[in-house]
């Protein structure tokens, strides 16, 4: 049976509620900070965790920091309060469901909800059966910042292509990166949603050599950034930890396919758009096509497109006539 879905977000304490409850635990104040800090760096890093699974992540980084119960409390208070995740179970997602206990809630991104309640599903779903990527405590508190990226040297070149081959300022290039990334975590975003971002930004890739070195420096960064979807894995670390067990790793285009571009009976061009936009399982496999896309050279025998004659061009019969006048009626 489907669930119906809704969404109800938890009311919002204000600040003076807030602090009383809080004294009523009692935890010390850099106790409460640094949950606070745990919770929205798993928000950033996992996008959806649940609770119970957060505890199990906290107390092994940090065995002596609170009872299983003063983490209940403080979880309980902090389902209240705003910040950039929410605390929330499937009662609140969905309205033919009991109610959920309380370890059993799950730590949301604002993010996803904000993106909307079917992005959270998806996630949700693309999490199932897969392991969790457990930094150590220092670098896991790194994904406080929303906008924290491993210092990877995918994002570096990718970086260094925005700024050189697009001419961007620092902050341009600091503003188009942090939408890069955000697209990426998502993993729902395709090759062609951040063309036409970087197009609606006004970017302008100059040739089709930097379209396709753009290509490639996108797939690398994006297969080594860690998603939500991956509960905190790379697309290329998830590859390892959990290989395809059925379907396909990669595609062809094929020997007919490949015949038919270089003859001309299909044309690359059209063809590399429905690439870029077609429902694919992964953009290592967009990228690979695309690849033996390129690697594929028209044949010499290929003859010239003939030009379109236009109606008032002179006609081709030699009549000496407009075309519109002679052969084109």
């Amino acid at each position: 049976m489907s669930k119906e879905q809704y969404i109800e977000l938890p009311e919002e304490y204000t600040r003076r509620e807030l602090n009383a409850r809080y004294r009523e635990i009692p935890l010390k104040d850099t106790t409460s900070r640094l949950l606070r800090k745990y919770f929205n760096a798993m928000a950033n890093l996992y996008g959806i965790i649940p609770l119970h699974k957060a505890k199990e992540i906290i107390f092994s980084l940090s065995p002596k920091l609170v009872t299983e119960e003063e983490f209940l409390a403080f979880a309980e208070i902090a389902r209240h309060e705003c910040e950039d995740y929410y605390i929330m179970g499937d009662d609140e997602i969905y309205s033919d469901v009991g109610r959920t206990k309380p370890l059993d809630r799950e730590i949301i991104s604002a993010v996803l909800i904000a993106e909307s309640i079917d992005c959270v599903i998806e996630i949700k779903r693309n999490q199932q059966g897969k392991p969790y990527y457990v930094p150590d405590r220092n670098h896991l508190l790194e994904y406080v910042d929303p906008c924290y990226c491993e210092d990877t040297p995918e994002m570096r070149k990718l970086r260094a292509f925005l700024k050189g081959n697009c001419d961007m300022s620092d902050e341009r290039e600091a503003v188009v990166f942090e939408e890069l990334l955000r697209g990426a975590r998502l993993a729902a975003i395709q090759l062609a949603d951040v063309f036409e971002y970087l197009d609606n930004l006004g970017v302008r890739l100059k040739s089709q050599r930097d379209v396709e070195s753009f290509t490639a420096l996108y797939n690398a960064f994006h297969n080594t950034t860690r998603m939500p979807c991956n509960r905190g894995y790379t697309p290329d670390e998830m590859m390892r930890v959990m290989p395809p067990k059925e379907g396909f790793k990669s595609l062809s285009l094929g020997p007919n396919i490949k015949k038919y571009l270089q003859t001309g009976e299909m044309d690359i061009e059209d063809f590399r758009k429905q690439i870029l936009t077609m429902d694919l399982p992964s953009e290592a496999m967009r990228f690979d096509l695309l690849k033996q896309l390129a690697d594929t050279k028209p044949s010499a025998s290929q003859p010239e497109k003939q030009k379109k004659v236009g109606r008032n061009d002179p006609c081709p019969c030699g009549s000496g006539k407009k075309y519109k006048r002679c052969c084109g009626k």
